[in-house]
């Protein structure tokens, strides 16, 4: 069973390290995703309305491998892990076969951006994730 949640600024979704037990759909809103890298804490996807999060934790079944954050507002659809892996039974093999890849290749990608910590304006401008911002998600996270 889905349910609808509606966050507020600086809520937490989930945490990197965390189990992982649904995924969510982005209905309106944002949801800034950021990777811990040494003492830095790294934006590496802004997902937005119709984005997915959470996913590649639950069809790896694995641990989350980054953090998700509300910097507004975002009204987000839970769906729990049993539906997907019903979906994906249901559909033929080289469907999880596909998913599993764009998983590999997004996670290889978060990495190299948060190994170099890099803060690219496709993701979200410097002014938008100030110093100050960082120390406020570095406390909401820990």
């Amino acid at each position: 069973m889905e349910n609808n949640s509606v966050l507020g600024p600086h809520s937490v979704v989930f945490k990197e390290g965390t189990p992982a037990s649904k995924l969510y759909l982005v209905k309106n809103g944002e949801v800034l995703c950021l990777k811990a890298s040494k003492d830095r804490l790294i934006p590496v996807f802004m997902a937005k309305e119709g984005d997915i999060i959470g996913e590649s934790a639950i069809i790896q079944d694995l641990n989350h491998t980054y953090s998700a954050v509300v910097p507004q507002y975002a009204h987000l659809i839970e769906i729990p892990a049993d539906n997907l892996q019903i979906v994906m039974e249901k559909g033929p093999d080289w469907l999880t076969e596909l998913a599993t890849t764009m998983i590999l290749r997004f996670q290889n990608t978060s990495n190299l951006i948060a190994e170099n910590r890099v803060i690219h304006p496709s993701i979200i401008d410097e002014d938008q994730f100030t110093s100050a911002i960082e120390v406020e998600f570095k406390k909401l996270l820990s």
